[in-house]
């Protein structure tokens, strides 16, 4: 006899972290509540039939740990009752379902039956996060490139990164902000880390072959570890008994989409557009007629994904004008929008702390003084194309191109159960991509906004392998096994690599030993592009090994494991300065090389330029790096159920990560600042040098941070059967990036030779385009040149000793269960992040020496003249300005002491969320984040100066609401009513709506951050206040985004600011985005079917304006916003 009972059962989740597959957990109890010892528990896999049992203890606790997400029926037998079973059983990724079992009196023959809904409270933990499940992954539009990461945006806490991700898987993203530094958290798929050594995001699977996404903010549990607190779990999909296949193609068409705010500013039309994206997955089971068939035992899935996607490319400059080209600046208005004027670095007078100089006349280079080089490099340049008077960094050129991307992706996993006690899985995942941009002005490697971003040519492989192996060695001991290998290489060329840098007459010195033939990089500043050519490559590979088990013992569900990686960086980075780089600024051209207010009026980096005056620059090839370090933790968690309506949650997790080694021992290990140098200075003891890895006794690697335990805790209380209250706490360790840029700090290894473009402070000339390297190059020396590493010049080194930033994170939070399936939840969550990484340079001069003004500038003679190599800057002449001498380490230009643990930051938030699941064709997810984020920095370790202040992550608003409606638009009657119905009746409405306010701005100038006199914050819509009038007399903004006369300068480089990094009442406009998608399937067969999507991003067409300029020096851009996202983009799908 059968009975079936249909109704919404009270189940209770909970999140296992690190682990990507859920756990379904309870209690066996009879009609009167005791427990029923040995009862046989069966979980079936509804898809794949694949069984799992397990059996009741002495308590009646039975536990079923590592189940892929899925639908699952729970079997109970025991003699003496009858069977029950518990159908519509969801299990979701890292989820632990919590099901009691109440079986009834009778013959095990007799059976009962229960449909349950899918659990809403979570009764068992105190993390918090969301599960995005495939249904929604599917048909939210979160972004047109369909990546799988953007579903992190569906999750209160989580504060954006590098922006929306387009189809590649590159960049990085912070959870709950708490000061972490973007690229702190954690993306796992199928249980494999899929974050690179160096914090950026890896490989991410098709969104078509991904089953399940979880957004963790908060998590207390021992096995989750190797990030601040928050991560990325993603689960790929398996076969199933029955096979499956689909076949998709989305394309985009020019006329459907808006031009962009931008363009139209600038009269740029709208760009072509070219992206298509096809693709298919497979699945089922493994079947060879003849030969093998795998139903209920081997199964398959398979993905596969092409897309070609030119994207709009955008840039705005400032390019020099047809007079400036011929040293003509006479129409030119200087920076403050006032007449400008050049003046004549050879006809500089010194006295004592002043400096004069005589103008050009007309502000006019004489033909005769103009260098070929700089006319040359000038050349190359466009003429302008906006109708704007030519002023000093003011954009006057704007263009529109494309970038055109192509990337294949290729998935493929075998899941096969050996046996009832033992089952694997093997996954293998290949995303390969080639992004190639037209040139906007070719050999441009940077432009003033964006930088270097989608500029060249850049290709990227990823691959990343998972194996997993679970053993039942009990009914109430089971283990996993899981090894995985991510790598991730890139290369990368951008420029005119390739081009002959003879066409500017560069000296053969350049030409005969640069690493790559390619022109040299020249930076003038003042919003021009720089030009030049650059090219790297390099391979992030990550490989790991995972040990999990489960015990369950009493009322106690017992956890332990280990987490070991092994990172490793092969890196081939000659850098810039491979060809040659060149930087320029007005100190030679303008009135006062001592006085940088005088910028203002006069001098050009252009014209210093067209002189051939850089001012500063270096010749040399990076050598190539081969880095590597351990990472080992182990963990214990117990998840202890003392009554019915409360759990604990207690563990302790500890994490060793060891300080990067390199294979050849190129690094230095440690700066010794007592270490004497080896040479004699008349009248100094000069102390301080690196020591080097791997030499003279030295081990290879600084000593590791081996107190890194973290304690948590976690609570859940059940206060009624549709409330519960949890809370928790716990301590995360963050990782060291493994930055290739802390070797670029110490040139024995690179042979880079520094271009000296003056010795007195920008007085007068010292070296030129014609002649740069008159002493010759420098040589690599490797560490035998000991203490003498990089005297005379700048060095850097990382901290010692070593240590781990880390940060506690606490919650309280609220649940309740609604009618109608609603989940509402509120939480307040904090976070205290100590130990964060920071860099000073232990060269800056005391504060005591600012009040002698211009006097620190005073020349005397050189003591290191002809004892420092006369390659170096500070052996390169015979006088020098005073103020060298009175640094802590006088034989160094600048001492950069990378990664010491001083910052600090504290995180507190409001967050809050309501969670629909799906009942009368609508589903909803609603998330509210309201938060601060404080940054407590200092800037100097010789002059402490601590700034408490608001961070440049903190974002107080941050709103999203996602749904999924199934339209009730149906037609009944006739044969013509059918036939609308077949057209117009089924389809299915989704949206995503994200509101989130402005980040802080921060005000600078050429002395540093200004004085505010008031409040700059302005009232008004943000399309009244883009900067976009001027008065047509004094060229004045008259309608900035900020009050630009609320801030005063400094008045002079000698004065310290009292202004904070971060404004808060100054913020940049905040974003407002809607994306909408309609679609529909259509039966053609019994198992065969076509879907129709249209969907679109940015449907209001709404400009999400970006920051406006805050740079005071540069009135053209102050408080004028010149770009904006957020146009509106289409496309349809089959």
């Amino acid at each position: 006899m059968k009975r079936y009972i249909s109704l919404t059962l009270l189940l209770c989740t909970c999140v296992l972290a690190q682990e990507f597959r859920g756990t379904i957990r309870g209690r066996v109890i009879d009609p009167s509540g005791a427990a029923v010892p040995g009862a046989t528990v069966e979980v079936i896999n509804v898809d794949t039939n694949v069984r799992i049992t397990a059996q009741s203890n002495e308590l009646g606790n039975y536990q079923v740990p590592f189940l892929l997400p899925g639908n699952y029926t729970v079997r109970v037998q025991h003699p003496g009752f009858k069977t029950l079973e518990r159908h519509g059983i969801r299990v979701s990724v890292n989820e632990l379902v919590t099901l009691d079992l109440t079986l009834e009196l009778g013959e095990t023959t007799e059976s009962i039956t229960i449909t349950a809904s899918a659990p809403l409270l979570n009764t068992a933990n105190a993390d918090l996060g969301q599960v995005v499940e495939r249904s929604m992954v599917e048909t939210v539009v979160v972004s047109l490139s369909r990546n799988v990461m953007n579903i992190r945006n569906l999750a209160p806490g989580v504060t954006g990164g590098t922006g929306t991700y387009t189809s590649d898987a590159q960049g990085n993203f912070s959870i709950a902000g708490g000061g972490s530094t973007r690229g702190d958290n954690e993306v796992v798929v199928d249980g494999i880390p899929s974050t690179t050594v160096s914090g950026i995001v890896g490989f991410v699977p098709a969104l078509d072959a991904v089953e399940e996404v979880r957004v963790h903010t908060t998590m207390f549990d021992a096995a989750y570890g190797h990030s601040n607190g928050g991560a990325v779990t993603i689960t790929t999909r398996g076969g199933t008994n029955e096979l499956h296949g689909a076949l998709y193609l989305y394309k985009r068409w020019k006329a459907l989409n808006a031009n962009s705010w931008t363009n139209n500013r600038l009269g740029l039309p709208k760009p072509p557009v070219n992206y298509h994206q096809w693709g298919y997955v497979v699945s089922g089971p493994v079947y060879l007629p003849r030969v093998y068939n795998g139903r209920n035992r081997t199964f398959f899935s398979t993905a596969l994904e092409r897309d070609h996607d030119a994207r709009q490319l955008t840039r705005q400059a400032r390019v020099p004008t047809e007079l400036e080209r011929k040293g003509d600046f006479s129409q030119t208005l200087n920076r403050l929008g006032g007449p400008f004027s050049l003046y004549d670095p050879l006809t500089t007078v010194v006295v004592g702390t002043k400096a004069t100089r005589q103008p050009f006349p007309g502000a006019v280079i004489p033909s005769s003084r103009i260098s070929p080089i700089g006319a040359a490099v000038i050349s190359k340049y466009p003429l302008p194309n906006q109708p704007v008077r030519p002023q000093i960094a003011a954009y006057n050129w704007a263009l529109s191109k494309v970038y055109a991307v192509d990337q294949h992706h290729y998935s493929a996993r075998i899941d096969h159960v050996l046996s009832d006690r033992q089952r694997m899985f093997v996954r293998v995942g290949v995303l390969d991509r080639i992004q190639a941009a037209e040139d906007l002005i070719f050999g441009a490697t940077s432009f003033p906004v964006e930088g270097s971003t989608d500029l060249g040519r850049l290709t990227r492989r990823r691959l990343n392998i998972a194996v997993d192996d679970t053993l039942v060695l009990s009914p109430t001991l089971v283990g996993s096994f899981r090894v995985g290998v991510m790598s991730y290489a890139t290369r990368s060329t951008s420029g005119a690599y390739g081009a002959d840098p003879r066409e500017f007459q560069m000296p053969d010195i350049v030409v005969r030993n640069q690493a790559f033939k390619g022109w040299p990089n020249f930076a003038p500043g003042e919003n021009l592009p720089n030009l030049g050519s650059s090219f790297s490559a390099s391979r992030d590979m990550v490989g790991s090994l995972v040990s999990t088990w489960t015990k369950l013992a009493g009322g106690h569900a017992i956890k332990w494991g280990i987490d070991y990686r092994l990172g490793r960086i092969n890196s081939i980075s000659p850098g810039s300065n491979a060809v040659g780089t060149f930087n320029f600024t007005p100190v030679f051209t303008q009135a006062n090389p001592f006085d940088s207010k005088s910028a203002d009026t006069s001098g050009s980096g252009m014209a210093s330029l067209l002189l051939g005056l850089p001012a500063s620059g270096n010749f040399g090839y990076n050598t190539a790096t081969s880095i590597q370090n351990h990472y080992l933790a182990w963990f214990v968690q117990d998840d202890w159920k003392l009554t019915r309506k409360l759990t604990l949650n207690l563990g302790v997790r500890y994490e060793l990560e060891t300080p990067f080694t390199e294979r050849f021992n190129r690094m230095g290990l440690r700066f010794d600042e007592s270490a004497r140098l080896p040479v004699e200075v008349p009248g100094m003891e000069l102390r301080g040098g690196i020591r080097f890895a791997g030499v003279e006794g030295n081990p290879r690697r600084q000593p590791a941070d081996k107190n890194n335990f973290g304690p948590r805790f976690g609570l859940a209380w059940t206060v009624t059967p549709k409330t519960v209250i949890r809370g928790g706490y716990g301590v995360f360790y963050s990782i060291v990036s493994m930055a290739t840029t802390f070797f670029g700090g110490l040139g024995v290894w690179n042979a880079v030779t520094p271009f000296v473009g003056t010795v007195d402070n920008g007085a007068t000339p010292y070296r030129t385009l014609a002649d740069p390297f008159p002493d010759g190059l420098r040589q690599p020396l490797g560490a035998a040149v000991g203490l003498m590493a990089q005297v005379g010049d700048s060095i850097g080194f990382l901290s010692e000793p070593r240590v781990n930033p880390y940060n506690g994170q606490w919650q309280f939070s609220i649940q309740r269960e609604l009618p109608s399936r609603v989940l509402f939840e509120v939480a307040y969550m904090g976070m205290h992040s100590l130990k964060q990484p920071e860099s000073f340079n232990l060269n800056e001069k005391p504060d005591k020496y600012l009040a002698l003004g211009a006097e620190e500038n005073k020349r005397i003679p050189n003591p290191f003249y002809g004892i420092f190599p006369p390659t170096s800057t500070l052996g390169a002449s015979s006088t020098i300005t005073q103020n060298r001498l009175w640094v802590r380490f006088p034989q160094f230009t600048t001492v950069t002491l990378n990664a010491a643990p001083t910052g600090r930051a504290l995180y507190h938030s409001m967050q809050a969320k309501v969670d629909k699941r799906l009942t009368h064709g609508l589903s909803v997810l609603w998330t509210y984040t309201f938060s601060r984020l404080m940054d407590n920095n200092t800037t100097s370790v010789v002059n402490p100066r601590f700034y408490r202040a608001v961070s440049q992550y903190d974002q107080k608003h941050v709103m999203r609401l996602a749904f999924v409606y199934q339209l009730p638009v149906q037609f009944s009657g006739g044969f013509s009513r059918k036939v609308l119905n077949h057209l117009a009746g089924g389809w299915t409405l989704s949206g995503l709506a994200q509101f989130a306010t402005g980040t802080p701005l921060s005000v600078t100038h050429t002395y540093g951050r200004p004085i505010r006199i008031r409040n700059p914050r302005l009232s008004g819509a943000v399309h009244q206040r883009l900067g976009d009038k001027r008065d047509p007399v004094t060229g004045k903004v008259l309608n900035p985004y900020f009050d630009i006369d609320a801030f005063q300068p400094l008045p002079n480089q000698y004065t310290v600011t009292p202004e904070p990094p971060m404004l808060d009442e100054l913020r940049a406009p905040g974003t407002r985005s809607l994306n909408m998608a309609v679609f529909k399937s259509f039966p053609i067969r019994e198992r065969l079917k076509l879907e129709v999507r249209f969907e679109g991003t940015g449907i209001t067409n709404t400009p999400n304006f970006d920051p406006p300029g805050t740079n005071m020096s540069q009135a053209a851009t102050f408080g004028v916003i010149t770009s904006a996202g957020g146009s509106r983009s289409m496309q349809a799908s089959a």
